[in-house]
């Protein structure tokens, strides 16, 4: 298996978490980096976005640089960041693939409902208000090059199969 660099972008509730769960082998050295995992460190306002995505950003760089197939995984509302990865792949030589996951807002914001952690309680869902803005967002600012997604037309094991063909 050569290594590679996955870029999943999608709105929230879109099966970006799902697919790239499924997809990560460490035995194959193919690990998820989920930029949403930054959040935390940086108060998860909007104000820190651009320091948490170059922290992931750095991140994704030492992994590369330790021969780790990576699956970048983010909704990456500035798609600035999205490119910046792929620059830094490309300057590696490392193969780039690039899939916007998408479906409809309704979708969407009734499988916000259901996402883990709000099923059990754990955590509130989104709302519907967050969940359209952040749709928005994604649907003006398609990152060039990549390859669309229905998860709402096609399941996420097919979505999964498609993406795992990169890796072989």
């Amino acid at each position: 298996m050569k290594q590679a660099l996955i870029i999943l972008r999608g709105a929230p509730s879109s099966g970006k978490s799902t697919i790239a769960k499924k997809l990560r082998d460490y035995d194959k050295k193919i690990v998820w980096l989920k930029v949403d995992n930054f959040k935390p460190f940086f108060s998860g306002t909007d104000e820190f976005t651009d320091i948490m995505s170059k922290a992931a950003l750095a991140s994704l760089n030492c992994l590369l640089d330790n021969n780790y197939s990576v699956i970048y995984e983010g909704i990456f509302q500035n798609p600035l960041f999205a490119e910046e990865a792929i620059k830094l792949a490309q300057n590696k030589n490392i193969p780039v693939f690039t899939y916007q996951l998408m479906c409809s807002l309704k979708t969407l914001q009734d499988r916000d409902l259901t996402r883990i952690g709000v099923k059990e309680g754990c955590r509130k869902p989104l709302g519907n208000e967050l969940i359209e803005k952040i749709y928005n967002t994604v649907e003006k600012n398609p990152i060039k090059k990549s390859t669309t997604l229905d998860t709402e037309k096609l399941s996420l094991e097919k979505c999964f199969n498609l993406i795992k063909r990169n890796f072989d």
